[in-house]
């Protein structure tokens, strides 16, 4: 029964929903995490992008089953090339996936916006799939857009503005995890079986990911800092004290990076389990650090009136 669930979860990819935490950043940033009324239609919307991002893996080992029977390390990993799971279970867990997804978009969050943004993920997915993967730097940046819908589908439910500064940060770590996977796999696996593993590492070297790596984290570091100068106004004299210590959040920032790049260059393997890599200690203390800073200069008003009033 344990080995039955395992198999299902990794049909389904649930280690890859923390992607879909990005549907939260819209309420986040633009102070409305206290608005009770945004819970449901977020939480739904969270558990639809993850049923969108579940829909695209399943349809993608469907069409790659008999490539992945060839490849030793794609079988173990991969239920329906191993014969873990028959074809009919996955045919089965698409259509109550798909049946998910149209009641809750038509009774419970009948949103157009969120809708095209569902659209544009699984569309994305699927180019991505068939034609994207197979041309160099296209495919990272395809796969980046990807984190581009998340973020908007949680701006476009609580119909708020939200800076282009923070999008395009966005992007960048997208485009920055992707850089790191393709950089461990040719470390970890070497070129040869790299190449067996993804056709487009044959117009990849680890000279020129190392370079893309460092530039993308430069401009990553770069849009963030910018983003809270233009957001705070941090050049003016007259700002706020808690708005100031924002500013704090600017080296933490650089910590979290190069300690990233540190663990994904000593150990490739973290950079081709992203999620593993977010569970070394540095990264999650830095991480607590830097959302608390954010937090209280984002909601000091509604924290001084909680414990006053």
């Amino acid at each position: 029964m344990t080995s039955k669930i395992r198999s299902i979860s990794h049909l389904l990819r649930v280690r890859q929903y923390y992607k879909n935490v990005l549907i939260f950043v819209g309420v986040f940033f633009s102070r409305k995490i206290f608005d009770t009324t945004l819970f449901f239609p977020l939480i739904l919307g969270f558990i639809l992008l993850c049923c969108a991002s579940s829909f695209n893996y399943i349809i993608n080992d469907i069409v790659d089953v008999e490539h992945d029977k060839k490849h030793q390390e794609k079988m173990n990993k991969k239920p329906l090339a191993s014969g873990e799971l028959p074809m009919y279970f996955a045919a089965l867990l698409l259509i109550v996936i798909v049946g998910i997804i149209v009641f809750s978009v038509i009774f419970l969050i009948p949103n157009i916006s969120f809708i095209t943004m569902l659209i544009l993920i699984i569309l994305t997915g699927q180019l991505y799939n068939y034609f994207f993967k197979n041309y160099a730097f296209i495919d990272i940046l395809v796969l980046s857009t990807g984190y581009l819908w998340r973020a908007l589908s949680g701006v476009l439910i609580i119909n708020e503005y939200i800076s282009a500064w923070l999008f395009l940060a966005i992007f960048e770590i997208a485009m920055f995890l992707s850089i790191a996977k393709r950089k461990g796999d040719l470390l970890y696996l070497g070129k040869d079986k790299a190449v067996e593993h993804k056709r487009v590492y044959d117009q990849y070297s680890l000279k020129l990911l190392e370079q893309f790596y460092v530039l993308i984290a430069g401009s990553l570091f770069m849009t963030y800092s910018l983003y809270l100068i233009l957001k705070f106004n941090l050049f003016e004299p007259t700002i706020n004290l808690q708005e100031y210590i924002v500013i704090f959040t600017i080296p933490i920032s650089l910590y979290i990076i190069m300690r990233f790049m540190y663990l994904t260059s000593s150990k490739p393997e973290l950079a081709r389990r992203t999620e593993k890599a977010f569970l070394d200690k540095g990264i999650i203390i830095s991480g607590i650090l830097l959302f608390l800073i954010l937090f209280s200069s984002f909601y000091f008003d509604k924290i001084i009136t909680f414990f006053i009033g």
